[in-house]
């Protein structure tokens, strides 16, 4: 009985010993590693591991290059465009505004004419006056619902840019260089002058004004 437990312990000892060449062959790894390792999808690794092993597609470069000059190109293209566009828009501006500078230009010499026989009507409640001012009234709205406006003259200062001066004449109610008559009105549409207005400039007061002036000083200081 004893021999048999004795051979039964040698027997368990034997399968218990590891040999020292197998603890050797095992790797170390460690449990922070081996839980990083696991998070780690096995297709990321994969892919990082073709594409640090193998180099780029030559194919794919190719498009990529071709990719980018077509987005290039398309930027340009749409750069072009918009500059093209806000060209026409100016033109187009440009062309409605002298279209309608030389409809206003023909038109003008109507209004004068209708201003002119208004005027030389004795009878100012007559119905053909009465008729003939309300066609000019009309025909002003329209004109200024266009943007054509009247230049302000009688009594402004005198302004080479929007007043043309006919002469000069002495005044004893207007001061020099003021407005002090106008011939023939004038009109511009928005800021531009379609035409300017025609007017008598005063000169200041006449020359024998100013020497009774000049001499009745002269005669008070003597006394």
């Amino acid at each position: 009985m004893k021999k048999k437990m004795k051979k039964h312990d040698q027997h368990a000892n034997e399968e218990t010993v590891t040999p020292v060449e197998s603890l050797e062959d095992t790797p170390v790894v460690s449990e922070e590693d081996a839980a990083h390792q696991s998070d780690i999808p096995d297709a990321v690794i994969s892919d990082a591991d073709e594409t640090a092993a193998s180099p780029e597609d030559p194919a794919l470069a190719t498009l990529r290059s071709e990719r980018d000059t077509l987005q290039d190109q398309l930027l340009r293209a749409r750069a072009e465009f918009d500059n093209f566009r806000r060209r026409v828009a100016r033109e187009n501006e440009q062309l409605r505004k002298t279209a309608a500078q030389g409809l206003m230009r023909d038109l003008l010499p109507i209004v004068d004419n209708m201003e002119r026989a208004l005027s030389h009507v004795e009878d100012k409640t007559s119905s053909l006056a009465l008729g003939v001012e309300m066609i000019l009234k009309q025909f002003a709205g329209v004109l200024s619902t266009q943007g054509l406006e009247p230049i302000p003259a009688k009594g402004e200062p005198f302004d080479p840019n929007v007043h043309e001066a006919l002469t000069h004449q002495p005044s004893m109610e207007y001061p020099a260089d003021t407005v002090m008559e106008e011939f023939q009105r004038g009109y511009r549409l928005g800021d531009f002058v379609l035409r300017p207005t025609q007017v008598v400039v005063s000169s200041g007061p006449p020359a024998s004004a100013e020497v009774t002036a000049d001499a009745g000083g002269g005669s008070s200081e003597d006394d």
